[in-house]
């Protein structure tokens, strides 16, 4: 029976009864109070159990409170906004010690910092901007001026949305397997928002504006027109779009470098431009500023400690929209530190250096998952060796970028103490780069079997055939820097002999990964529109033709020979694609010829007959091919002269005449340190 609402007095006079024995009406009218079924007599007894009763409710309260307070100030750190008030100034007085001191912590963080990311106070650092939708023969347009409006702002150029879908959806397609830094549905939204709002002349976050624009001026750079009886655009037009939208791009980076203290679309805009910008010029001093000011700008947003605090139990329970920000972010910071680590050991100013220390890291590896699956579960281990993911490229770039950065803190740059490293050494890190390449997944290998296996997997991933390439290609080519100093002091040393074997296998490794291009359906000579690629192949040639040069009289040498003149072959009929290809070429002939590898009198001259073609943007020995737009026209990347030392030294403009003026002559015998001088000039050559 439940309890009575009242004594049995109250009920019978309708009044209200408090339920406390004797209750207040009865003990006013001096009667005897009577209940069915006696109440709590104790009311500090009834307090207490409902209070404990309470407790758990109070302590989920109590957390969740805590959980909200310590978003909030992560957001508002994050975000640069300093500006506390008394409840952010106190932590509650009950929750668990974690908590409590991780909300201190924050809030510690939160005064520290103060002024360190907040917009600058001097205003109009630059013109302001002025967004445009034009369509694509508007922008292609030789009469089109791309400058300030009336207002004195910088015009913007956006391309109709139809071309802008269109250039998406090749690099969802392609191009984000290389740069898998976004989440593609989440930035196939944002694109729909962002070009509603440039129709309806509303104003648009300039990071996502420079995001945009660098997406599309990557996926124009490679995008390759459908063939048809008369195309609108056609690969040439495309090029022009990528210069548009970079330059766009790079104008809006600028802007938001000058006036604002950066957000994750400026690094993720940062990162697609370096790729632009090093496909373009190579590994130039552009490209690498580029790089740093993405890593910067992840460093200034904390991405190298993403992860500090991710487990904890303030931060357990999120939303969607946090986990895929938070792998997107991984993705970002991983591709940043990746680079950093793997252009270490490229030749180039940044050689034998990297700026993020793996003992100031705090962020997961990204998951091994497409992006329909990054909210299933926080496993990082990979799915599975019999299937590529979105992700299975990255993540065996970044074990290769970790190996990178072992060899950078290893082998010295300077001679001299390179000659007193240990050689074993060399041969252990030579044994991981080994296994690095033997324990690539299968479909990522370049044997015949390991091919043959993954055709069954290209015809649902087509793109496997470029990422093995890649994948391949960057890990030999770190192979061949290993060693190729030790190339040089072979006929003199014979424990080098394993280098010089370890060199040429390498090097022909990476050669050999273009012909398997074409054998796959890719034609090298879309791949030769990418810097790194000419890069790559030009450290193999080096290799091969000083093996060709020092370590005379070898059994392999009529091999080497041929394949020398097989790759220059690819490269003289692909270098029309890119200026990248002829400026390869200029320097083989220009390093040459200052060393005096060839005889001038033999080489140096060409038959009154022969035109020599010119190079307005070539003088006196600095090899700058690139016009003003950025490209050279066809006619003008022929190699007619390679002019290093002010000599006017002129080769013949026919490729077998030059093959024929190089390899086949010879040439006077060099010191050792002659030698080892000209293989790191060679290397050296910036492209």
């Amino acid at each position: 029976m439940p309890d009575p609402v009242s004594c049995q007095s109250c009920r019978t006079k309708k009044l209200k009864c408090n339920r406390v024995q004797p209750c207040s009406n009865c003990s006013a009218r001096g009667i005897s109070c009577h209940f069915l079924v006696p109440p709590w007599n104790n009311p500090d007894k009834n307090s207490n159990l409902t209070t404990l009763s309470n407790t758990p409710l109070l302590d989920r309260i109590e957390k969740l409170e805590a959980q909200l307070l310590q978003h909030e100030l992560e957001a508002r750190y994050s975000s640069g906004d300093y500006h506390l008030d008394k409840r952010q100034m106190f932590t509650p007085e009950r929750g668990t010690p974690s908590s409590v001191h991780q909300l201190r912590d924050a809030e510690l963080r939160l005064l520290e910092n103060v002024a360190t990311r907040e917009d600058s106070v001097l205003h109009m650092l630059s013109n302001e901007l002025s967004f445009r939708i034009r369509s694509v023969p508007d922008i292609l347009k030789p009469t089109q001026v791309s400058g300030y409006d009336q207002r004195n702002e910088r015009i913007i150029t956006f391309p109709d949305y139809k071309t802008a879908a269109m250039l998406f959806q090749y690099h969802e397609a392609a191009g984000d397997l290389f740069v898998r830094i976004l989440h593609i549905p989440t930035m196939r939204s944002l694109m729909k928002t962002l070009y509603l709002k440039l129709q309806q002349g509303d104003p648009i976050p300039i990071g996502q504006a420079a995001l945009l624009l660098s997406i599309l001026a990557l996926a124009a750079f490679f995008y390759e027109p459908p063939d048809g009886p008369q195309p609108s655009t056609n690969t040439q037009d495309f090029l022009q779009l990528s210069k548009v939208f970079s330059k766009g791009a790079l104008d809006i980076l600028d802007y938001s470098r000058r006036n604002t203290s950066g957000t994750l679309e400026d690094v993720q805009a940062y990162i697609f431009m370096t790729v632009v910008t090093i496909h373009l010029d190579g590994f130039s001093a552009r490209g690498r500023f580029l790089a740093t000011s993405a890593a910067t700008m992840a460093r200034d947003l904390g991405l190298h400690r993403l992860d500090a605090d991710w487990g904890s139990s303030s931060s357990k329970e999120t939303s969607i929209r946090d986990l895929i920000d938070r792998e997107v972010k991984r993705r970002v910071f991983w591709f940043i530190t990746s680079t950093d680590w793997l252009w270490s050991t490229v030749s180039g100013p940044q050689e034998g250096t990297y700026f993020t220390h793996p003992n100031h890291i705090n962020v997961k590896l990204p998951k091994d998952c497409d992006d329909d699956e990054v909210v299933l579960g926080e496993s990082t281990s990979p799915t599975s060796e019999t299937r590529p993911t979105g992700m299975t490229y990255m993540l065996e770039r970044i074990r290769l970028a970790h190996l990178c950065r072992e060899l950078a803190d290893s082998v010295p740059l300077d001679s001299s103490k390179l000659e007193a490293m240990p050689y074993e050494q060399v041969i252990n890190l030579d044994k991981k780069l080994v296994h690095f390449i033997s324990t690539l997944p299968f479909f990522f290998r370049i044997d015949a079997d390991c091919r043959h296996r993954a055709k069954t997997l290209e015809t649902l991933y087509p793109n496997i055939p470029i990422l093995r390439y890649c994948i391949t290609r960057a890990a030999h080519s770190r192979r061949c820097k290993l060693h190729h100093r030790f190339l040089v002091r072979q006929s003199s040393d014979v424990r080098y002999a394993y280098s010089r074997q370890a060199c040429l296998e390498s090097a022909r490794a990476v050669i050999q990964s273009h012909r398997y291009l074409a054998e796959d359906g890719m034609p090298w000579i879309k791949a030769a529109r990418m810097g790194i690629a000419v890069h790559y192949v030009h450290l193999a040639l080096v290799v091969l033709v000083m093996d060709l040069c020092f370590n005379r009289d070898q059994v392999d040498e009529q091999e080497i020979r041929a394949e020398v003149k097989a790759t220059l072959q690819m490269f003289e009929d692909a270098k029309h694609v890119s200026p990248l290809l002829g400026r390869f070429l200029k320097s083989i002939c220009g390093v040459t010829s200052k060393h005096k590898v060839y005889p001038q009198e033999e080489c140096g001259t060409t038959s009154s007959s022969n035109e020599t073609l010119r190079n307005p943007t070539y003088d006196g020995g600095n090899l700058n091919p690139l016009g003003d737009d950025g490209l050279l026209p066809t006619s003008q990347l022929d190699l007619s002269r390679a002019d290093t030392d002010g000599t006017g030294l002129e080769f013949p403009p026919s490729f077998d005449e030059f093959w024929d003026s190089t390899m086949h002559q010879g040439g006077p015998d060099f010191d050792l340190s002659a030698w080892s001088n000209l293989f790191s000039s060679l290397d050296s050559q910036m492209l």
